[in-house]
């Protein structure tokens, strides 16, 4: 038997009780698309990968993979100068991005739209 309240749910396991605490929607593995709009967000201005890497929580070979699928996808362009290189944001993140955040305020009613950063 299962009851569930806000944070916690219930099992009831023959003559024993087991409390197991609810994930809310912040506890929930990041999709695909979460992840890009965040890398993005990231890029307001331009960004070496060490730095997306740690604002971003990811390992190097995970943000390696993003960054290639994004810029071979038109998301992010890559500058390189001797010695560095960094990303940047191309117009179609920026619009990628504001569709993502308009998305995330239609199916997720309690994010406000100034917690989303827009540009």
């Amino acid at each position: 038997m299962l009851f569930a309240s806000e944070m916690a749910c219930f099992c009831l396991r023959g003559s024993s009780i087991e409390m197991k605490e609810m994930k809310t929607p912040s506890d929930r593995n990041r999709s695909r698309f979460d992840i890009i709009a965040e890398i993005l967000r990231k890029l307001r201005e331009p960004a070496g990968k060490t730095n997306i890497m740690s604002n971003c929580n990811m390992s190097s070979h995970q943000s390696g993979e993003y960054l290639s699928f994004m810029s071979s996808n038109d998301l992010i362009q890559i500058d390189g100068v001797p010695g560095k290189v960094t990303y940047q944001r191309t117009q179609a993140g920026r619009q990628f991005l504001e569709v993502y955040n308009r998305m995330v305020l239609l199916l997720e009613p309690n994010i406000s739209a100034s917690s989303l950063i827009w540009q």
